[in-house]
């Protein structure tokens, strides 16, 4: 009968990245349940970054952004494996951009999971330009996690020429980060994004009446809501610069 175990002094490691979505917490059940089959440790990896990484102008030291990327990591591992693990658990939280840290962590690895989509109704384009890039660079397979527990590898991008396939969508990676910062009635939001080496920063707020009742995720809302809308004119009028020319504007 064939063992599933790792010939001695070679390890098998399963990467899965974790960022406290449903999709994350089905890439982590999907990897347990590979590394049961195949004797692979599964290494639960979290990335986390300071606002002062994207532009903010007085660097911003806030012990609670590493504190909350820790409980997510730790919470959503607790949920999905529980105490009785069958298979051993590494977990690490590492300052940095998510797909860096993945990329990274998953040299030499057997594989790389992810969820299809990042959290939250605003950062759900984040995840999923992280698995593209990591899709694209990955050293190793990459698996991609539907919300649902299915799993798919991602579809080839190029041919073994390494040009663009006949009739292939071109894809772009695109990197948009936001960061919040809720300071008593007032929501303060950064918004970085990395369109091909072209950055673009906006910063928005929005304050609460102090008639109204404490509701942070409705100033969430609407800070980077704004956020998002100046980022979009920026796009606009640098298309129209790029479309018409300065002479035609």
């Amino acid at each position: 009968m064939a063992s599933n175990q790792p010939a001695p002094g070679l390890e098998r490691r399963i990467v899965v990245g974790i960022d406290g979505s449903e999709p994350s917490k089905a890439a982590l059940r999907w990897a347990v349940g590979q590394a049961v089959l195949t004797g692979a440790t599964v290494h639960a990896v979290a990335a986390w970054e300071y606002p002062s990484l994207y532009g903010w102008f007085a660097p911003m030291v806030d012990e609670g952004f590493e504190q909350a990327a820790r409980r997510t990591l730790t919470a959503e591992v607790n949920e999905v494996i529980g105490p009785q693990r069958p298979v051993e658990v590494r977990e690490s939280l590492v300052l940095g951009h998510a797909a860096e840290v993945l990329l990274e962590a998953a040299e030499g690895a057997d594989l790389l999971v992810l969820g299809s989509r990042g959290r939250g109704t605003f950062a759900r384009t984040l995840l999923g330009s992280v698995s593209t890039r990591c899709a694209v660079h990955g050293v190793c397979p990459v698996v991609i996690v539907r919300s649902e527990g299915t799993a798919s590898a991602p579809p080839p991008l190029a041919t073994e020429a390494g040009e663009q396939a006949p009739g292939a969508v071109r894809t772009k990676d695109w990197q948009i980060s936001l960061h919040v910062v809720e300071d008593r009635d007032t929501t303060r939001v950064h918004a970085v994004l990395d369109a091909d080496g072209n950055v673009l920063h906006s910063d928005a707020l929005a304050r609460r009446n102090p008639r109204d009742t404490p509701a942070p995720a409705v100033g969430d809302d609407f800070a980077v809501g704004r956020a998002l809308v100046d980022l979009g004119h920026q796009l606009l009028r640098a298309g129209v610069h790029d479309a018409t020319g300065p002479e035609e504007e």
